[in-house]
This record gives C-alpha cells, sequence and structure tokens, in this order.
C-alpha cells in the first residue's frame, strides 16, 4: 500500500478537524465501537492544539501529520513537538511523537514515524521520545500495554494492541514503563499504615484541609509550587510555567470535588498535596466527543445527568515537600482521600500513573491495597 504524508498547520481548522476526528475509524469498525474507547472531549482537544489558547506552544515547536493510504483514505496521524523548556531543564536535546493513531499496517506506522522523526532531527534533536500529547504534565502519556479489558479514567491512554507491534516494528525500543494502580473504598488500610498516619498527624503538627474554590487561585499557586519542587528530579518531568498550570486549573475547576483535593499543612505552610478528581470518563465513554453537535443535541443533558453518577476516580497528582518526604505524610493523606471516598461512596480510584522504578512510592501504594491493573510505555529512539 502506498503512503502519503502530509504536514498539517495548527492554523488549518478543516485539517485540524481531520486530525481530530481519525479515532472514530479507528475505534469503530464496521458500525461497532470498541467497549473500553472514550472518545476524546474534542473542545479539549482543540485548545490543546491551539496556539492562542495552549500556553505550551508559548516555548515549543509542533508540527502535525497525516498519513493517507493510495485511495487518499486517511489512516493514521501523528505529532512531532520540540518543548525548549523540557531540554533546557534536563540538558538534552529530546523532541518528542504524540498524538498518535493509525490503522493496523507496519508501512503507515512507519511512515508516520519517519515523519515525526525527520522534523525532530531538522530542530538539532538527537533523541525521539513519546507517546506525549505533549508533555508527561499533559494527557495521554505512553501507550497503553497492558489493561486492555477496561476504559481507561481521565486523561489516561486507551489504544489497541497493536501500537505497541507498530511501533517496534518501527524501531523504536523501551524508555519506561508506568502503572496505574486501584485501591478500593471497601478495602481497610492495614492497620500498620493507620498507626503510621496517626503518629506523623500528631508528631509533625500536621493539618489537612480541601482547596478552598473561593481562593481557588491562591491555592493553584500554592499547588503549582509544590508541584514543581516535588517532582523536579523525576524521570521525564518539566516544570510548568504559571501560564500552564493556571491553563491546565481552568480545565479541571468544573469538573473536581473541592472536598478531594487536599492539602496538608504544618504551622500554616503548604508541605504535600493530593489531587483526586472524579473519572469524567464515565460520562464520556456515553458521548461522542462534544457537548454542542448536530448529531447529538442531547450531548449537553447527558454529560449534566451522568456527572452526578460517577462513582470512581483518580489521583492524577500526590506529592510531599522533600524536607517531609518519609515521615508517613503520604499515608496522611492516603488515608484521607480513602475517608473522602467512603463519605462519598466512590468505589475506589485509580492512581496513576508511577514509574515502574519508583519503588519508595509504588512499594507503599502497594502496602496500602493497591494493584497494578494498567501498564503504559514509553518509546524512544535515536535520531
Amino acid at each position: 500500500m502506498g503512503v502519503t504524508i502530509k504536514p498539517i498547520s495548527l492554523d488549518n481548522k478543516q485539517e485540524i478537524e481531520a486530525f481530530l476526528h481519525l479515532p472514530w475509524s479507528i475505534y469503530i469498525q464496521n458500525g461497532k465501537k470498541d467497549p473500553n474507547w472514550v472518545p476524546p472531549f474534542l473542545p479539549d482537544q482543540r485548545s490543546l492544539l491551539s496556539p492562542k489558547s495552549n500556553p505550551f506552544h508559548e516555548h515549543a515547536k509542533v508540527q502535525l501529520f497525516l498519513a493517507y493510504n493510495d485511495k487518499n483514505e486517511l489512516v493514521g496521524r501523528i505529532s512531532a513537538s520540540v518543548d525548549d523548556n523540557f531540554n533546557k531543564f534536563h540538558n538534552e536535546k529530546t523532541g518528542f511523537y504524540g498524538w498518535y493513531e493509525s490503522i493496523n499496517d507496519a508501512e503507515v506506522a512507519k511512515a508516520l514515524y519517519q515523519a515525526a522523526a525527520g522534523f525532530l532531527k531538522a530542530q538539532g534533536m538527537n533523541t525521539m521520545r513519546g507517546p506525549a500529547s505533549f508533555t508527561s504534565n499533559d494527557d495521554y502519556f505512553g501507550f497503553l500495554l497492558e489493561g486492555f479489558d477496561s476504559p481507561a479514567r481521565i486523561a489516561m491512554t486507551y489504544n489497541p494492541p497493536y501500537y505497541i507491534e507498530l511501533a517496534e516494528k518501527a524501531g523504536l525500543t523501551k524508555a519506561k514503563d508506568l502503572y496505574a494502580w486501584y485501591l478500593s473504598t471497601t478495602s481497610d488500610f492495614a492497620e500498620r499504615v493507620v498507626k503510621i498516619a496517626d503518629r506523623t498527624r500528631k508528631r509533625e503538627n500536621i493539618t489537612i484541609r480541601p482547596i478552598n474554590m473561593k481562593t481557588f487561585e491562591a491555592d493553584v499557586k500554592t499547588v503549582m509550587d509544590l508541584y514543581n519542587l516535588i517532582w523536579e528530579k523525576n524521570w521525564g518531568f518539566v516544570p510548568m510555567t504559571a501560564a500552564e498550570f493556571a491553563y491546565q486549573a481552568k480545565k479541571l475547576k468544573d469538573i473536581v470535588w473541592a472536598d478531594f483535593i487536599h492539602i496538608a499543612e504544618v504551622d500554616g505552610k503548604a508541605v504535600g498535596f493530593n489531587l483526586v478528581v472524579p473519572d469524567i470518563n464515565q460520562v464520556l465513554i456515553k458521548m461522542n466527543g462534544e457537548l454542542f453537535s448536530w448529531s447529538d443535541p442531547f450531548a449537553i443533558f447527558t454529560f449534566l445527568l451522568g456527572v452526578g453518577k460517577i462513582n470512581d476516580t483518580r489521583e492524577m497528582a500526590m506529592g510531599v515537600h522533600p524536607d517531609y518526604r518519609k515521615k508517613g505524610l503520604e499515608a496522611v493523606l492516603y488515608l484521607e482521600a480513602l475517608k473522602t471516598g467512603k463519605k462519598r461512596k466512590i468505589l475506589g480510584g485509580e492512581l496513576s500513573w508511577t514509574l515502574e522504578d519508583n519503588v519508595g512510592i509504588n512499594s507503599g501504594i502497594e502496602a496500602m491495597g493497591g494493584k497494578v491493573i494498567k501498564k503504559y510505555r514509553i518509546y524512544e529512539r535515536s535520531l
């Protein structure tokens, strides 16, 4: 099969719509939808790709590509991006690919990866890594490797199993695996963990409070400062600018449950936080990517009615100030989330993602009864 790769402009609305709507032809075959595929929320995706909306573009270069077969049918897509902030922070020359979707065809995959690699090499990069849309701070980081039997939680990846084989046939190799854990509210913490949390709370004079929606911007600034400090040594991390953090916070503000976002303080100083959000994918899976459209005029009602029935969560980020690590504060934050979940009668929550080699965090989650339910893989190759 002949393959034609076409670079598209971020300003071309028609081509951007083709780029964004491609997944419908991948996950719906012969009128049958993959039951575990959650249609992406298109208003959010348009915003991510827009240089006018997403502050990521202020310090990055992005090129999108579409793949067509010899019948001029759209059969694949990919992005290539260079984040100046990432490379400055890590002193690297690493570019990223992302937004990958394609039919199960090695020739199509190879052509897409070559297009992305060619752009990144022309920008002076010596490594291509991904998938990342666009950084580890964004949605859809990594290919799903294990756990295809259930839908992804909010902002996590779902893809056909064959994406792994196509990537490896195109010369990409494993860079890092990521774990998604599940912790049920019906499981009590081990007595040892509860005792550690209680001792820590008393010894360190720790107080836990929910985020205050009346002073939302101030609390967002507090969490941002902690986030950039806590994760600075993590593999693949890049600090978020104030504009980027505000952008992400604005997206979440309308769906978060304030009592599920906890800030830990000692003498009024923030020393840790836990960001747990409702799994909005439970609603989006019943929709078709839009809140308002002629094809689904009742989408907004599906959304509004569904939000009140969400019974699962995702812990998107949890962190402790370096001065308070290994003192039991992590247990305090996890225990507070469990109490909140039980109060809300939530089934449980996914803790995602963690690095495969983060032994301290992974062993702590396992000690509390967490189980790995999904694995994701980041790939890379030299340019």
